[in-house]
């Protein structure tokens, strides 16, 4: 993606080379300019908000969704969809009653201009004078939420005290669900999503041991065979965890017996705790637990798996308070191994 070029007070007519903290300059100008008036055509006046509001539209795939993501109300989103168009001098979509379609100019205008908001808000970004503020909707899983939304809760309201969050607790299935749609900035979850429609970076490595009450009578290191016959219980299959644990048996050529599917992770320790079975728990998530002797990691036929958590973020521009978050999230996320 090419780099902006400048970004500076208007100091000529040319819309290419001036910024005055609506407007910013990029390669991608030129490409918008090209696309919408021909290559002997200077783009016109366009705002930053007015880009942002085609943008997620066409991206949101409705008007009332955009101005939610851009958190302003539809009218206000309307008008400055209508004065794009009226300064392109074509329209971008075509108005159904369902939905909005892209019309061809528009579906050549997303990528330009998805790549100016990009370079904008990483000029901003670089100059300091952005600074970050609004609200960031996440979303993480039950897990990740107990090891490390707490510190990550702590640092944003220190160093970034004008940004408000909103982390949605729910599966790795729903959340990204619910990211593809627009509806997160990103979501933390133990699986990379691939494709170029995703960026997944690596978190953290969170480590698991088998657990059971200790009066459940395994005091042995399991086999193969006896470990097929115990009653695992297991997140539900909304749940990476799952998926992930599946696969790392398969791998190790094990049979994991399945009994019970919850989509809490408190609520499986819990029956483990009641005695009902075993499950693959979170050491540092439930280390006062394997301390107090309230639960025991059982020793098995291979060591027990641990599992890589990603930050997963949809291409396109975002705003600078999520990406405050994330670079929180990034720096203040230690590996969780026991």
């Amino acid at each position: 993606m090419p780099p902006a070029t400048a970004c500076r007070r208007r100091t000529s007519s040319s819309p290419a080379s001036w910024f005055d903290g609506r407007h910013c300059i990029s390669a991608a100008w030129s490409k918008i300019a090209i696309i919408s008036y021909g290559p002997s055509s200077k783009i016109r006046m366009i705002s930053l908000k007015q880009l942002e509001a085609f943008y997620w539209t066409a991206r949101l795939g409705g008007f009332a969704t955009a101005a939610e993501r851009l958190h302003i109300t539809q009218s206000t989103l309307s008008k400055r969809m209508a004065d794009l168009e009226a300064q392109l001098g074509a329209p971008l979509f075509d108005r159904t009653p369902y939905r909005p379609a892209l019309t061809e100019l528009g579906r050549a205008l997303v990528e330009p201009v998805g790549e100016v908001l990009s370079r904008c808000a990483d000029i901003l970004q670089m100059a300091g004078a952005d600074r970050p503020n609004g609200r960031v909707v996440f979303g993480v899983t039950e897990l990740v939420a107990g090891l490390w939304l707490a510190p990550w809760v702590t640092a944003m309201r220190r160093e970034h005290p004008d940004v408000v969050l909103e982390p949605i607790v729910d599966t790795t299935a729903q959340l990204t669900a619910r990211m593809r749609s627009g509806e997160l900035e990103f979501v933390v979850a133990p699986i990379p999503l691939p494709g170029p429609a995703h960026t997944s970076t690596r978190l953290a490595e969170v480590a698991f041991a088998l657990m059971a009450r200790p009066d459940h009578g395994l005091d042995a290191p399991l086999d193969a065979e006896r470990l097929a016959t115990l009653p695992v219980l297991a997140q539900s299959g909304d749940s990476g965890l799952t998926a992930m644990f599946d696969a790392w048996a398969l791998a190790q050529g094990l049979v994991l017996r399945h009994t019970v599917a919850s989509n809490s992770l408190v609520a499986i320790s819990e029956l483990v705790l009641a005695g009902v079975g075993v499950a693959f728990l979170p050491l540092a998530y439930y280390r006062e637990h394997l301390a107090a002797e309230r639960l025991v990691a059982l020793q098995g036929p291979v060591p027990w798996p641990r599992l890589t958590y990603y930050l997963i973020t949809p291409a396109g521009p975002g705003s600078p308070a999520a990406a405050a978050m994330r670079r929180v999230a990034l720096a203040r996320s230690p590996d969780a191994l026991g």
